[in-house]
């Protein structure tokens, strides 16, 4: 290990990870791997964990505490990456946090921090993407992904700090302060490693009125002896978290969430084996945590009905001895990794990889009470932002039936567990991460880049299923950009969801200062007043939900009725067959005005009344012109710009507009 006194450039800190991993290229012996420490080292366990051909990757993890595990990725380069990124995404995440006022200009704040590790997850994987929507080299999310785990000082030495900004970011009493001033709720997980994971209510409440109905904090302490205590997107609740929630999903530009689990010291099982639907990144806030990572299942011809993204949940049993079987096993999975994170600590598990964990210690000198860590999740395949879903869509769309229709509304179940297992890794993977951030009919190149590969796993399930969707690419194209509209309005909802909370925060702070002298001499804190009790997140948070489910039944209802885009072109060959001088004229439209017997080109960039007013290619404007005069160059389509000026307007306030504008037309 590199002293802990000395920061590192990206070199030093690439060459800092090369020099701790460990590689093996005789799987019958392993090569032993001591760090250089002021104290004795302590003996090491060699835990296998990728095997790559005849190569063995290993993670050097203490078989006594405190343990110091290494950064681990199946691939060297791949995690390289990862930190580069991470650099570099400093300063932006910097300026990100000054914009939304977690710092002043040039001070440092966790929410950067925060900001920067998505950032940099995003560009490991866009980086993996092609123009034609295709993708190539190695990747962090999905089926087809690595898991990842890099502990603290590498973080602070890209940082060039003594411990990396997640540290004491949030610790047990600010769970404590947020149980007093809010009304929260939690729910209590199960600890049997062999049956699937099932939970209950932690709140009790103790009467009708409104404080005995609240959470407290000795209900918690009470969950917390049989079993971990999950706060179930927390980020929406507590103002102190919601700052990176919101950082998580600025730099994604994709709607997240954040859950929290609190689990107590010595808990042999706190999270019995299971999948999850989306990629995750874990923050280890305080104490420690064990976590096995093993390969997705590849049982799926055996239970097509089990949820890849939903194993070991509810019913279904994901026992911890059959994942430790091997590739041989019932389940055909492999342990990955095995970790211990502590504070500060950084995890990322793609979604359907099988995990569990415990905060059994094999030593007692660990100083911590309880295990908190926060989970962050990436959502792709909750939101629909998945190729399954623009499969579905379309196809329910232009009324054709799926060969892969499963039983319930769970697409994730039946045939398409049945297909290929590299079939459909493909065809459950997000789309490109950069999705949302463009204005499809600016970007029809990467539209119709995303939607050839969105044919082509169509056609490749078509192959092995032995039926035919017969989908034009337009159809794929029309069936993305509604996802498209869709998901750039979930990801609002959530942004905006996640500034009400930060808001909030910001309030309650400005109060209590105010109201710091009506305190009690014991300390016991003031009645809440009714005004603040109606900005409790109980509240707050249940309009965003309800506009959550108003667009998810809008998406429903587009896919299932309305005109296809078959039809729509039906239609159009309808058209005037003088349609240049006669169809409707709306803002943007390309056309050429005639002026005095000849005409220029130029577009509209306003309609008043029966009048228009065009401007042309050298900025020159001719207002209060008759539709006879003015011939439009494109024939009328559903895909025509909103009716908005855009003269004078930046790239992102024509976006915004477009947006609002959509909206509108939906309501």
């Amino acid at each position: 290990m590199i002293p802990s006194n000395i920061f590192a450039s990206k070199g030093a800190v690439i060459s800092a990870l090369a020099a701790i991993l460990l590689l093996s290229f005789n799987e019958n012996s392993a090569v032993a791997f001591t760090p250089t420490s002021t104290s004795s080292a302590p003996s090491l366990r060699i835990t296998p964990i990728v095997k790559l051909s005849n190569v063995k990757l290993y993670s050097a993890v203490e078989d006594t505490t405190p343990i110091q595990s290494e950064p681990v990725s199946p691939s060297m380069s791949l995690l390289e990456h990862f930190i580069t990124e991470y650099q570099q995404s400093l300063e932006e995440g910097s300026k990100w946090a000054t914009e939304f006022g977690f710092a002043e200009e040039g001070e440092d704040a966790p929410e950067s921090a925060f900001y920067a590790i998505f950032r940099a997850i995003r560009q490991v994987d866009a980086k993996t993407n092609n123009a034609d929507g295709s993708s190539s080299g190695e990747k962090l999310m999905g089926l087809r992904g690595c898991p990842m785990y890099v502990p603290n000082y590498i973080l602070a030495r890209a940082e060039q700090k003594h411990q990396n900004a997640f540290c004491d970011f949030f610790h047990f009493p600010h769970l404590a302060k947020a149980l007093e001033e809010d009304f929260l709720d939690a729910q209590r997980g199960s600890t049997n490693n062999r049956k699937g994971w099932q939970v209950a209510a932690v709140s009790q409440p103790t009467g009708s009125s409104f404080n005995d109905a609240r959470m407290t904090l000795p209900q918690v302490n009470a969950a917390l002896e049989a079993g971990t205590v999950i706060f179930n997107n927390i980020g929406a609740h507590i103002p102190r978290l919601a700052g990176p929630t919101l950082a998580s999903t600025d730099a994604l530009s994709l709607p997240g969430a954040l859950n929290m689990y609190v689990t107590a010291k010595g808990m042999r099982t706190s999270a019995p084996p299971h999948t999850d639907r989306q990629d995750v990144l874990v923050v280890q806030m305080e104490g420690a945590k064990r976590w096995r990572v093993f390969t997705p299942p590849t049982d799926g011809d055996v239970k097509p009905n089990a949820d890849p993204f939903a194993r070991g949940k509810g019913e279904d049993s994901l026992p911890l001895h059959t994942l430790l079987e091997g590739s041989e096993g019932r389940l055909g999975s492999e342990l990955l990794m095995d970790v211990v994170t502590r504070e500060g600590d950084v995890l990322y598990i793609p979604a359907g990889f099988p995990h569990t964990t415990d905060t059994v210690e094999e030593s007692n000198d660990v100083d911590y009470d309880t295990s908190i860590h926060l989970t962050f999740n990436i959502d792709t395949h909750v939101w629909d932002l998945d190729y399954l879903a623009a499969r579905s869509a379309a196809l329910q769309r232009n009324k054709v039936n799926d060969a892969l229709s499963p039983q319930s509304e769970n697409r994730y179940v039946g045939k398409v567990n049945q297909l290929p297992q590299n079939l459909r890794s493909q065809l459950v993977d997000a789309l490109p991460l950069e999705f949302l951030d463009i204005i499809p009919s600016e970007n029809t190149d990467f539209m119709n880049g995303v939607a050839k590969q969105l044919a082509t796993k169509c056609n490749l399930v078509d192959e092995a299923t032995g039926q035919s969707a017969e989908l034009s690419e337009a159809s794929y194209v029309e069936a993305l950009e509604r996802i498209h509209s869709y998901g750039s309005d979930i990801l609002d909802v959530h942004r905006d969801m996640y500034l009400a909370a930060v808001e909030e925060g910001r309030l309650r702070k400005a109060e209590d200062a105010m109201t710091a002298h009506l305190k009690k001499d014991d300390g016991e804190e003031v009645t809440m007043s009714n005004e603040r009790m109606q900005r409790l997140s109980l509240f707050r948070v249940r309009p965003f939900f309800e506009q959550i489910e108003s667009l998810k039944k809008d998406l429903y209802s587009w896919c299932v009725s309305g005109e296809s885009i078959a039809q729509e072109s039906a239609a159009s060959s309808q058209l005037d067959p003088n349609w240049q001088f006669t169809a409707a004229l709306k803002v943007g439209d390309e056309v050429e005005a005639d002026l005095g017997g000849a005409f220029f080109a130029g577009k509209i960039a306003q309609v008043t009344g029966n009048t228009y007013n065009v401007v042309f290619f050298d900025g020159d404007r001719e207002n209060g012109l008759e539709r006879d005069q003015i011939k439009l160059l494109n024939p009328p389509s559903a895909a025509d710009e909103d009716e908005f000026d855009t003269t004078g307007m930046t790239p992102k306030e024509i976006k915004r507009t477009r947006k609002k504008m959509e909206k509108k037309k939906r309501k």
